[in-house]
């Protein structure tokens, strides 16, 4: 049992020093090919690891999951499937974790930040400082969507900033039969200004 403790420890050392003292990335606990619906997206960035992404993902508030694919892109949501189990869906080489499963200790001094929604932590040499990252960033009115109307009161003057959603209502089409419904009948205003979103009424 004693060697096997030597060899783990001797193996970890070698993996160490291998990657020039470097630690290894912070073990998230992932749940394998697996994303959200894309309805709740609001960032997308190319960052060089999962623990970069969760880093991101902590800094903020309106970060409540992430997903991150085998291409190095962070994908982050609104919402985690603890909001609504029927949200999450297959995806091939896509890690999907919840904010509520990651430690905050991986954001250094911003651990247990209290910036705003629209704001991200960034360390300084005193604390940390809450950037308003997302207060400028607005979306258009919602994009008409066929046999489906806005559930809002007046959808062309609303400020539609980043990570807000809007819920759709599907309508009788002119053909005759029962309404489809192909995935949440909602969209997210993005970081880049346009809604991420994927239904059909």
């Amino acid at each position: 049992m004693g060697l096997c403790w030597i060899l783990c420890l001797l193996l970890m050392l070698v993996s160490i020093l291998s990657t020039g003292g470097v630690c290894p990335e912070y073990p998230v606990p992932k749940r394998a090919d697996t994303t959200l619906h894309v309805a709740y997206l609001y960032q997308r960035i190319t960052l060089g690891s999962l623990a970069l992404c969760v880093n991101h993902c902590l800094r903020g508030t309106k970060c409540k999951s992430i997903a991150y694919t085998l291409t190095g892109e962070c994908r982050l949501f609104t919402k985690s499937v603890e909001d609504d189990r029927s949200l999450a869906t297959a995806e091939i080489g896509t890690l999907y974790v919840s904010r509520s499963r990651l430690h905050s200790g991986i954001t250094g001094l911003c651990s247990g930040h209290t910036c705003g929604e629209y704001d991200l932590c960034v360390e300084t040499d005193s604390g940390y400082q809450c950037i308003p990252v997302y207060a400028g960033k607005r979306c258009s009115k919602p994009p008409e969507v066929t046999n489906a109307v806005v559930d809002f009161a007046d959808p062309d003057t609303y400020p539609w900033g980043t990570g807000d959603t809007v819920n759709f209502i599907c309508t009788p089409s002119s053909t005759p039969g029962p309404i489809k419904v192909t995935g949440p009948t909602l969209m997210t205003c993005m970081d880049i200004g346009e809604w991420s979103y994927s239904f059909v009424c």
